[in-house]
């Protein structure tokens, strides 16, 4: 999502510059071109529906192999490695199955047939290995240490044993585990259905534009990027309305849900679901809640920034109040550049450099449209939102629900390339599948960090000074995205507080508990009754909840990291090593290790505050 900072290089973004403004007939992806920016399925997964069949099987067959040694895991230094070797093997093929069956769902949400037949058959991984863990629990110390000497190999799989035993206290017996993970589909995945299924349902108005009728949630970017007002405000409007159509239907999912979600971790012996998270990305809840609170404490930064921009919009336009559809508005003369993606490959090409050959290589072959690893041509049934995926050896691909050009989309492209290459990294330096994934905020921080490089870019190399101007101000759109995805991380927290003591009980609660906690980080907020309801827009609250609290470390990290690669010689080697190095210890210390940084240290909020705010400054002295 979204990021702060960027790099200095004279590089030859001035020759673009001409050719970034756009009139009314501009084209995102050339007519031409379009079945270019498509996946290719065939190509890099399966040639034809029988090719997946046979390979959800051999998936099958692995796993009972493994299984085979249900039982016997924990008896002897020789089982224990099979084990974990036979695990590790087929991380890559279960991984490869689901991305095929999902990348279907995503560019038509009508084509559920293959996920569905792939979490059907395969049963679920978690509960086909639930033995796995189980069993490795059992060990003691002592015991632990002889296998280790009688077999070195073993030594490999030291962490994910080590990972396995950290449960214990929150591990049942077999049969349940075994019975929670058989449910486990059954009880999760339906939430994230249901709220698709209410977006494909919802009614969005129409609105001409240029002689175009478009559709608010498809071409939402386009609309509030208008030079008409109108536009703009129908376009916000309407969203927001629309949304609200359905608000009891949202917040029974999202309720019921998180009641679901709770009582399983409180079974295990958690407090709640967001207890139960952080535990896995190796932090207690106090240091969560303690992080989103002094990071709230800089809320005010948000409305410093909305202030200048607000009276520069006001001088420039004649507003005599500016409402929040209008906060991007520039002067009349001034026309939003917007790229072409062949201009955004080129963008972000350049604006990587100075990460060196060994992650440009990787960059390049992503961004290839000859790869067919890149899809987003508009369409009807199309998952929201962008996102990069793969699996260990394989292939990566960017998915986007729509490309139009803008400048949010190019760092959104950069963002998910950074996920990519970051992955691509762990695979050619030989990470085993099974530390190939740990704690989101380290990988999100890899994706922020590139995307900052973009907006920094653009900024930097700019001389005509509405440009400028205008990249400086996307730029702490960007910044001070960390305010904003505390904002969201701190009430997703609040929420499920509230359905724990009982306080959250439908949509006007959670309209109440919105306004209570996102008034202060906007001098908008307050003045649009309808962004209560904003709770029902983020996606992530649905099918991946709790997982923005690694968004705001991420960004945290990632204004340290850009400044280093900056200033810092040396630094990039360090940063390299860190996205190759994979999860085979606790990610602060793979952080630590790496780069010498301390992740919870408070000085890292202090320096990136300061900085942001360095940069209002200097945005309130380019009007001048």
């Amino acid at each position: 999502m979204r990021k702060i900072l960027g790099y200095t290089l004279a590089v030859v973004i001035l020759s673009l510059t001409p050719c970034l403004l756009h009139s009314s007939d501009f084209e995102p992806i050339p007519a031409n071109e379009k079945d270019l920016y498509r996946f290719d399925l065939k190509k890099n997964f399966y040639a034809n529906d029988e090719a997946f069949d046979a390979d959800l099987q051999t998936l099958v067959d692995d796993i009972g192999k493994l299984e085979a040694l249900k039982g016997r895991v924990s008896s002897s230094a020789e089982n224990l490695y099979q084990a974990y070797y036979l695990n590790d093997a087929l991380i890559p093929r279960w991984w490869k199955l689901w991305v095929y069956a999902y990348l279907r769902y995503a560019i038509n949400t009508d084509d559920f047939a293959f996920l569905e037949k792939f979490e059907k058959t395969s049963g679920g991984l978690e509960s086909r290995i639930q033995f796995l863990k189980t069993e490795t629990q059992a060990l003691d110390d002592r015991t632990l240490a002889r296998y280790f000497d009688e077999k070195p190999e073993l030594r490999l799989y030291a962490f994910a044993i080590e990972e396995a035993r950290r449960y214990k206290p929150h591990t049942l017996d077999l049969p349940r585990e075994e019975l929670l993970a058989t449910l486990s589909p059954y009880l999760g995945a339906w939430t994230e259905k249901l709220y698709q299924k209410l977006l494909d349902r919802t009614d969005f108005p129409d609105i001409v534009l240029n002689g175009d009728t478009l559709d608010v949630n498809l071409n939402y970017s386009i609309l509030i990027n208008s030079n008409d007002r109108k536009v703009r405000k129908d376009a916000w409007l309407g969203y927001f309305r629309s949304m609200a159509e359905q608000r009891d239907l949202y917040a029974f999912t999202l309720i019921k849900a998180i009641e679901t979600r709770d009582r399983i971790a409180q079974i295990r012996g958690f407090r709640n679901y967001p207890d139960s998270r952080f535990f896995d990305l190796y932090l207690s809840y106090d240091d969560v809640a303690n992080y989103f609170e002094k990071i709230a404490e800089h809320a005010y930064l948000r409305k410093q920034y909305e202030k200048v921009r607000q009276a520069r919009i006001k001088a420039v336009t004649g507003y005599d109040t500016v409402y929040i559809w209008d906060r991007q508005v520039q002067a009349p003369n001034f026309e939003k550049p917007r790229f072409t993606i062949d201009e955004a490959r080129k963008i972000i090409l350049e604006a990587m450099k100075p990460m060196g050959e060994e992650y440009m290589i990787r960059l390049r072959r992503l961004l290839n449209p000859q790869n067919g690893l890149l899809d987003i041509v508009t369409g009807e049934k199309r998952v929201p939102g962008m996102f990069s995926t793969g699996y260990p050896g394989g292939t990566y691909q960017f998915f986007a629900q729509t490309y139009n050009g803008y400048l949010s989309e190019v760092r959104g492209l950069a963002h998910e390339s950074g996920h990519a290459v970051h992955h691509m990294l762990e695979s050619d330096a030989g990470v085993r599948p099974t530390y190939f994934s740990g704690p989101s905020y380290l990988t999100e921080s890899a994706a922020i960090t590139s995307e900052l490089m973009i907006g920094y870019y653009l900024y930097s190399q700019a001389e005509d000074k509405d440009l400028k101007a205008y990249y400086l101000e996307q730029f702490l759109e960007d910044a001070l995205g960390l305010l904003l995805n505390n904002m969201f991380a701190n009430l997703e927290l609040k929420i499920y507080e509230g359905v724990e003591n009982g306080s959250i009980k439908d949509a006007d609660d959670l309209d109440s508990l919105a306004y209570e906690t996102t008034t202060p980080y906007s001098i908008y907020y307050a003045m649009h009754p309808e962004y209560k309801g904003m709770w029902s827009l983020i996606h992530h609250y649905y099918d991946v909840p709790m997982y923005n609290v690694n968004y705001v470390f991420a960004q945290a990290l990632a204004i340290v990291f850009v400044e280093k690669i900056l200033n810092e010689p040396g630094f990039v080697d360090k940063y390299i090593s860190m996205l190759e190095a994979g999860f085979d210890r606790p990610a602060p210390e793979v952080i630590l290790e790496n780069t010498g940084m301390d992740m919870l240290d408070p000085q890292v909020l202090t320096s990136g505050f300061n900085f942001i705010e360095g940069k209002i400054k200097e945005l309130e002295s380019l009007y001048r």
